[in-house]
């Protein structure tokens, strides 16, 4: 467990500063004249957070005892349903540029619904459906953020 810990806060690390680098080239607020954030904020907020949660788990981890190392790993060796829930949560990254950001997420929260909830069909549906229209909106007229990308858009 001690040494996956190093190993995986190493690569979000380098994994956030790479986003860091990339949101930097972005356009800034400036460039829409319209006194909304830019595209590259938020990303750029989130990855730095990422770092930082990355450096204090590789803290936490190499100084983590021995035997806490042990009791930890026993746990998790039987936890299924986080490892689907990540394959998921890839498969859905993996769609979003040939399906478009609108269909793969009324998909993705579809079945993530329905996995932790078990709710009823439609309701889901409709959950899903709302959802991810108005996470579209709010990127699109609010943030200026285009989301148009993939097969399917509007």
């Amino acid at each position: 467990m001690k040494k996956g810990n190093i190993v995986f806060s190493l690569i979000c690390a380098v994994l956030g500063l790479y986003i860091i680098i990339v949101t930097m080239g972005y356009p800034k607020a400036a460039a829409y004249g319209t006194g909304v954030p830019g595209p590259g904020m938020w990303p750029g907020i989130i990855a730095a957070c990422l770092v930082v949660v990355s450096i204090v788990l590789l803290i936490k981890s190499i100084r983590m005892p021995k035997e806490v190392a042990e009791k930890v790993s026993e746990k998790i060796n039987g936890n299924k349903r986080v490892m689907i829930s990540v394959i998921g949560l890839v498969a859905y990254v993996a769609s979003l540029y040939i399906l478009g950001f609108i269909v793969s997420t009324v998909i993705m929260l579809f079945a993530f619904i329905q996995w932790f909830s078990k709710g009823k069909l439609w309701k889901n549906a409709l959950i899903s459906v709302v959802t991810t229209l108005l996470i579209y909106c709010v990127f699109r007229f609010l943030l200026n953020v285009p989301v148009n990308f993939g097969l399917f858009y509007f």
